[in-house]
């Protein structure tokens, strides 16, 4: 069974298979996140540090306990917010996220 994966795996990546989605383009849309990713209920803080808090998730590999460096995104479902970090920081998913460095990316996306 192995063997048959891996072969299934080989056969789409020499075909050319694109593995990343779809990108949409125009005014006002936002690239894919391809970064580790945290999405909580709410945010405080301030640019230098901010904080993710409240039925936190972690997605796209991001660590769910303990520090953590370089880049990730930030992203609150309770207000319209979306930031990429890039000083590291700490994560106590679900509890909290601390994030470094922060920049806005945009509104969230409506549910």
């Amino acid at each position: 069974m192995i063997r048959l994966v891996s072969a299934a795996a080989l056969t789409l990546a020499l075909a050319g298979a694109d593995p990343l989605p779809a990108r949409a383009t125009g005014s006002g849309v936002l690239p894919p996140i391809l970064v580790p990713t945290y999405t909580c209920d709410s945010v405080r803080g301030d640019p230098g540090r901010t904080v993710l808090f409240g039925d936190c998730a972690a997605s796209l590999g991001a660590v769910t306990n303990g520090g953590f460096t370089g880049a990730a995104v930030g992203v609150a479902r309770l207000v319209p917010l979306r930031i990429r970090c890039t000083g590291g920081g700490t994560a106590a998913v679900p509890g909290e996220v601390t994030l470094q460095d922060c920049t806005r990316l945009g509104p969230t996306p409506p549910p």
